[in-house]
């Protein structure tokens, strides 16, 4: 049903009361060195364990109520909304806002939230969900853009403060990333195939355990193969020197065994994976390590 005249205005109000009332939203710091943008920042308290605040989950959600216009003007430029984000990647540059803005309305009408794994994006629709990977050092996680934003120029998407942590982008105000939108389908984890028919052959599990790997007996159904427990990929990147920087630091942490998958047409980076393990715990085990270590972590296929 077509909106009404009144709800457009409304919704371009928004938009504006939501980000361009903000022109500068940024938690980055001041390219002269002196702090941060205005009043903004990281919170008072630093002391967050991330590890432990979960990707936002994609889900099929309608259009926002607020936030979709056609087009709205921000600083004298004029934007067009996205009518779907089906497919939609893009590679820029990211930044991040923070206590300034916790709180404060966005354009979906949605209270800001540094905490949460959250969004600012100009054409995308609200809300949308999308994988955002720092190209700098192969960090990624998933966000849902719900604000309007940033409308610096080669910037691309404007982050929560948890999820810039994440990624790694807090500490230099900006870094170079990729997004691409996720759907439910997507995110959906793949589930380890059921038990083999006969025993696992013993495999030393990722994560360095000196406990050999206990035989199936008699009643006890055997490990999954190695193959479909999968790996936990823990990086991806457009530079071959930077992955096997990530792949050394792993063995000599004892995080092995560890490979660099080599570039394919469909991502174009070299992919740093942990795995094969013996079993699922030991997958279980090495993931919060790994998480623990401030590495964002994702199960593919083996």
């Amino acid at each position: 049903m077509r909106a009404s005249a009144g709800a457009a205005v409304l919704a371009t109000m928004l938009i504006v009361a939501g980000c361009a009332s903000h022109p500068a939203k940024s938690g980055g710091k001041a390219t002269n060195g002196g702090g941060y943008y205005q009043n903004d920042g990281p919170p008072d308290s630093h002391d967050i364990d991330i590890s432990k605040i979960p990707d936002a989950v994609p889900r099929n959600a309608p259009p926002s109520k607020y936030g979709n216009p056609t087009s709205y003007s921000a600083l004298g430029k004029r934007y067009y909304v996205l009518k779907s984000a089906a497919g939609f990647t893009q590679t820029g540059r990211a930044s991040w806002y923070g206590r300034q803005f916790h709180g404060e309305r966005t354009s979906s009408g949605e209270p800001y939230n540094m905490f949460s794994m959250t969004a600012a994006h100009k054409r995308l629709p609200l809300p949308t969900w999308v994988e955002v990977t720092n190209l700098a050092n192969g960090r990624h996680c998933v966000v849902k853009v719900n604000d309007r934003g940033p409308f610096h120029d080669g910037r691309i998407i404007d982050l929560s403060y948890v999820a810039a942590r994440r990624l790694g982008v807090v500490a230099h105000g900006s870094a170079p990333v990729r997004i691409r939108t996720v759907t439910p389908a997507d995110y959906r984890q793949p589930q380890a195939a059921p038990p083999s028919p006969g025993p696992a052959p013993p495999l030393r599990a990722a994560g360095n355990d000196n406990t050999p790997a206990r035989s199936a007996t008699r009643g006890t159904p055997p490990n999954p193969p190695a193959a479909a427990l999968g790996y936990l990929q823990v990086g991806a990147f457009s530079v071959a020197q930077n992955a096997r920087q990530l792949h050394d630091k792993l063995i000599a942490a004892g995080l092995g065994p560890v490979r660099v998958v080599t570039p394919d047409a469909r991502t174009g980076l070299y992919r740093v994976q942990v795995g094969p393990f013996a079993n699922i715990e030991a997958r279980r085990r090495t993931a919060r390590t790994l998480i623990g270590r401030g590495l964002a972590v994702r199960q593919v296929d083996g």
